[in-house]
């Protein structure tokens, strides 16, 4: 979720540490985990039932102080993950819901760089370096082969 300021400058950090200062404080079960302008909530329960109420009610504070700070969010670009060991298949709930907006359950996003997998597992995310090294790999390659002079 982002509000429109300028990247990189002190009066942006400052702005958006303060916008966060108010932000409704983590739960019993949710915790709050913010980085720079990414944001996720992390919800924890055994089960699932549990875990959606939770959920709720910390999306509905959440939407509360939105409004009242007049955050702009697109709800689409949002998406809800169940994590569950390894082995062990868990049907996903129903959506839980921003602005009355579905938030959807997902198998792979993408959090700081990192590809998460609802299996925990680093299959995906070794997968998708691995090809971009090689695509990376390939301009540099053909910019170097380029430039070079034949003797």
């Amino acid at each position: 979720m982002r509000a429109d300021m300028a990247k990189g400058g002190i009066i942006s950090r400052f702005l958006f540490s303060q916008y966060v200062r108010y932000m409704p404080t983590s739960s019993h079960h949710v915790k709050l985990v913010l980085y720079a302008d990414e944001t996720a909530f992390i919800a924890t329960s055994r089960k699932p039932a549990l875990l959606i109420n939770c959920l709720e009610s910390y999306l509905s504070n959440l939407e509360r102080w939105l409004r009242e700070w007049r955050i702009a969010t697109n709800v689409s670009q949002i998406a809800t993950m169940l994590f569950a060991k390894a082995g062990k298949r868990v049907h996903k709930p129903r959506p839980v819901q921003l602005f009355g907006e579905p938030i959807h359950w997902v198998d792979t996003t993408r959090y700081l760089g990192v590809t998460l997998y609802t299996l925990l597992t680093w299959s995906l995310h070794v997968v998708q370096a691995r090809k971009k090294a090689a695509l990376r790999l390939g301009v540099l390659g053909r910019a170097l082969n380029s430039r070079s002079t034949a003797i």
